[in-house]
């Protein structure tokens, strides 16, 4: 049976019932030597993040992942600590070693894990021991199968449990969450052929089991009942619509496309949802009339054999429909056309519609979400998608070629096709794993790529070779890549000769195995935990060619993106570049070349700081050379002082500070003081003290002369007051920068023009400031397809248009900043909201990943809309003023943009060590979680939103 749902294996009170196995008792043949009697029992894992982690280690096996492990060769090493192998009915084999701390307490080590702390408990958290008088009579009944066969598996009885038809004696019953309906565990045995099993999620009709450790089949009580779970059995067993027909109907000619639904309460065709007026059968034959709010259609149709039956509408020109998919590898399909560069990109929007069988309106979620991966700007765009009561759905969005977005719903993610101008037209059958259908203009497309998606996810080479890439050599991994490429290919190969995939579909894939193996060949740093340095180079990216870097129909690959990100981020791609931030002489230059006038005060300014850099013209460049000289000893000593002065009172920071840099001695004495954990190398210690002694006591005085706290004040204010056109300048370098070495490196190709686009693109989206024309013509000669310099030019007007429409939005509040010291500010801020939830989001405008989770959290913000919660944004001063402005109309909420030392003080209290950054603060004005989770999944944050507005 396949499995209808499926749970981390890690969560150890199942939503199933889970069934393990194994027929043989401890194995002493090879070792005289047994485990110690104390630690046989119930242990609970030490996880500390509030998951179950408990584990039975009985006299016969050793329980891990739901399956039973055998003990093979128990050995006690000279240290003490017990190592033996354990061994499944699959014949899996996992390395153990057991350190005894005392009789509650051990130490367990499974394979190249590390040990982990167990606690022994008398019964399982959370449970009790039962007995089966305790057992609910629902669930002592007969259970059969629900994959079509309608087997009797399960036969439960006051003292037995059969499992088919072998009857096997209960050893004993724990009763897991005995306060709610919870499961039950019972370990039964027949012989030395014991059986264990979680019964869960069980009502009178309906439970799931687990076979061998796996995660859960579902089961009916009665042979008359669907093969999925529903809520009305009885509507189900009542309904006149004809058994025979039910089902999801496919065509019969090979091309497994769908093609209608009957269901037991309604039918589903044409996109459409329609009831039964009548149903009637003569001779055999069936005539069916739907209807709905618009109109009736008649269908006629006849019962075949194996799953079959042929249906039209009208009795002459009935067509086979099956039940199941066909293997005929020698369909041909009309007008089966793979795409063609030249055709494939279209200025248009994409619809993606369709019905969700099965969906509960009076649900807690009544919303999905669609991820389109622009691959011109760089960013995913999510759209809602609204469910109507009857499970319909339909929306609209942009689209500039055919790819793969995707799709989550309610318990429910899918990967689907999409083109421009066209619609994706989709039947979700949540009622069953495999429930997944289409119509309409690319059903064959998406219908064959969905029968190949097996292949591509198979998690396996993400445990074995991701996780530890680093230990591999970049040659082995390598060869790893290489070789799960061709297990693909194998598996695809296999599947060909036994059924029909369009020649479309065959293309896609294919690009998607292909750029799917470039990406992950580039992702050897990605994965690693060295950070220090990139293992890639120059001559390990041989294997990519100008012919891949220019295939332009590459943007149909779900991979393509993936491969972009890591060829324009990759070290050799770039080399070293970097951006000197102007100065207030630099700063002046800038403007004039803008015909930005400067003021009075400001033209003072930068006459005194060229008349100063004149006079000591010999010292400033002593340490400029000086600087270029120890440029990364500067780099990484600079990084260390700036986490130690986020620590220190502003007395000591003035302290520290002298007229030749930071007092290293004193600073070094400090942080022995606090004991802080930071430490500086001796090379770093050097530099520091040869900077000190670089220049004369004479130089040293005529520098001190002109760095006073007047002139630093004013040229800071004269920094700040254009910080958005130093903020351009400095992007505008770093793009002149990174384009020269792009087509140094890709040269005109494709992939090229792709990624000058999101430089372009990205930097304008994140900053949220649109290109002037001028500025918008030399971006678009920066890019030689044609194409993209449109899209440049259509995502342009969408940032203007965008700002346009925030400005008539209300639901944000941009606030002053409570007038306190740095290190209140966040007392102040919080006191305004006592009584309500307040969640803060530390950010900044640049921040994809924040902006992302942003607009992950937006339905959910509008659910709690009225309720007793605050959305509290706080960025610094990154986010320049202007993208600042621009962007918050679009995120309802509380928002503060605070001074750098504000921030400082921030970071520092709540360890902000990078951004998004989410912390919860409860109604009564204290902080109970200072770190959240990242914003992904939107049930774990509505559960505790749920939990705090309660209290």
């Amino acid at each position: 049976m396949k499995n209808p749902t499926k749970l981390p294996k890690y969560i150890g009170i199942s939503l199933f019932i889970l069934f393990v196995s194994f027929s043989y008792a401890q194995n002493t043949k090879n070792s005289k030597i047994k485990l110690p009697e104390s630690v046989f029992g119930e242990w609970q894992g030490n996880t500390g993040n509030g998951e179950y982690n408990g584990l039975l280690i009985h006299r016969d096996f050793i329980e891990f992942g739901y399956r039973p492990f055998m003990y093979q060769n128990i050995r006690k090493e000279p240290n003490g600590i017990f190592a033996f192998e354990a061994m499944d009915r699959q014949k899996n084999i996992q390395r153990y070693q057991m350190e005894i701390l005392a009789e509650d307490s051990i130490k367990l080590k499974r394979g190249d894990d590390n040990f982990q702390l167990f606690i022994k408990h008398k019964d399982p958290l959370g449970s009790k021991r039962v007995t089966m008088a305790n057992v609910p009579n629902k669930i002592k009944k007969t259970w059969f199968t629900t994959d079509g066969e309608n087997n009797a598996e399960f036969k439960v009885e006051a003292e037995k449990i059969f499992f088919r038809t072998k009857p096997y004696t209960i050893e004993e019953v724990v009763h897991f969450r005995p306060n709610e309906t919870g499961e039950y565990r019972f370990i039964v045995k027949n012989g030395k052929d014991y059986r264990m099993f979680y019964f869960k999620n069980w009502d009178e009709h309906y439970l799931q089991v687990s076979f061998n450790g796996g995660f859960g089949d579902l089961y009916k009580a009665n042979k008359d009942y669907p093969d999925y779970r529903i809520n009305d059995i009885e509507e189900y067993l009542a309904s006149k619509f004809p058994q025979e027909l039910r089902g999801d109907w496919l065509k019969g000619d090979g091309s497994n496309a769908w093609a209608f639904s009957f269901y037991y309460d309604y039918a589903v065709l044409d996109k459409k949802i329609w009831s039964y007026k009548s149903v009637d059968k003569t001779n055999g034959a069936y005539k069916i009339i739907l209807e709905n709010e618009r109109e009736k259609k008649t269908v006629y149709a006849k019962q075949g054999k194996n799953k079959t039956a042929k249906f039209g509408y009208s009795p002459q020109t009935l067509k086979t429909y099956t039940l199941k998919t066909l293997n005929k590898p020698g369909f041909t399909l009309p007008n089966d056309v793979v795409y063609k560069e030249d055709e494939l990109f279209k200025i248009d929007s994409a619809t993606y519609s369709g019905i969700i069988r099965g969906f509960n309106p009076h649900g807690k979620e009544k919303t999905g979400m669609v991820y389109v991966n622009n691959v011109f700007t760089g960013n995913q765009d999510s759209h809602l998608i609204k469910i109507q009561d009857d499970g319909s759905f339909s929306v609209k969005f942009p689209s500039y070629h055919p790819q793969q977005v995707y799709v989550r719903f309610p318990n429910y993610n899918i990967s689907v096709l999409v083109e421009p101008a066209k619609e994706t037209w989709q039947l979700i059958n949540a009622h069953k794993p495999e429930g997944i259908y289409f119509t309409g203009d690319i059903a064959q497309l998406n219908t064959d790529l969905m029968s190949l998606e097996f292949i591509t996810r198979d998690f396996s080479f993400y445990d074995k070779v991701l996780i530890r890439v680093d230990q591999f050599s970049l040659a082995a991994y390598k060869k790893e890549c290489i070789s799960q490429y061709n297990r693909q290919v194998q598996k695809r190969d296999s599947v060909l000769k036994t059924r029909f995939i369009s020649d479309k579909a065959l293309q896609v894939f294919n690009l998607d195995l292909d750029y799917g193996l470039y990406e992950y060949l580039l992702s050897y740093d990605i994965y690693s935990k060295d950070r220090n340095s990139s293992k890639i180079n120059s001559a390990y990216m041989s294997f990519l060619t100008p012919k891949i870097y220019d295939n332009k129909l590459a943007v149909v690959s779900s991979a393509y993106k993936s491969f972009i990100n890591r060829l324009r981020f990759v070290p050799p791609m770039l080399g070293e570049i970097s951006v000197v931030h102007p100065k207030p002489i630099e700063l002046a230059k800038i403007l004039e070349s803008k015909n930005i006038a400067l003021t009075k005060q400001e033209k003072a300014l930068v006459h005194e700081l060229k008349k100063f850099r004149k006079e000591n013209a010999a010292s400033l460049e002593k340490q400029e050379q000086f600087r270029k000289k120890n440029q990364e000893v500067i780099k990484s000593y600079s990084f260390k002082l700036s986490s130690v002065y986020r620590k220190l009172t502003d007395k000591e920071k003035s302290q520290i500070s002298s007229r030749d840099g930071v007092n290293i001695n004193l600073i070094l004495e400090i942080m022995e003081n606090k004991g802080l954990d930071v430490s500086f190398t001796s090379e770093e210690i050097a530099v520091q003290k040869a900077r000190k002694e670089l220049l004369t006591e004479e130089e040293y005085k005529h520098l001190a002369a002109y760095y006073t706290k007047e002139n630093s004040n004013e040229s800071k204010s004269f920094i700040q007051k254009h910080e958005n056109i130093i903020n351009a300048y400095v992007q505008s370098e770093l793009l002149q920068q990174q384009t020269g070495k792009i087509r140094e490196n890709l040269g005109n190709t494709f992939s090229a023009d792709v990624i000058m686009s999101q430089y372009i693109l990205g930097s304008m989206g994140l900053n949220f400031i649109p290109l002037s024309k001028t500025e918008l013509i030399a971006s678009q000669k920066k890019v030689s397809e044609p194409f993209i310099a449109k899209v440049i030019e259509v995502e342009n007007n969408r940032i203007k248009k965008k700002i346009e429409t925030n400005k008539s939005k209300i639901g944000f509040l941009a606030r002053e900043l409570p007038k306190t010291e740095a290190d209140n500010i966040f007392d102040a801020i919080i006191s305004k909201y006592k009584g309500k939830v307040v969640f803060i989001d530390f950010w900044a405008t640049w921040c994809a990943p924040c902006l992302s989770g942003i607009k992950k959290m937006k339905p959910l913000k509008a659910d709690l809309e009225g309720k007793d919660i605050v959305f509290v944004y706080i960025t610094n001063q990154s986010s320049p003023k202007t993208a600042y402005n621009n962007l918050i109309p679009d995120i309802n909420g509380e928002h503060y943009r605070v001074s750098r030392d504000e921030w400082n003080y921030l970071a520092d209290k709540f360890n902000i060590t990078g951004i998004p950054h989410y912390t919860l603060v409860n109604k009564k004005g204290e902080v109970i979680k200072t770190k959240l989770p990242p914003v992904s999944h939107m049930d774990g944050y509505k559960q505790i939103f749920k939990e705090e507005l309660r209290k």
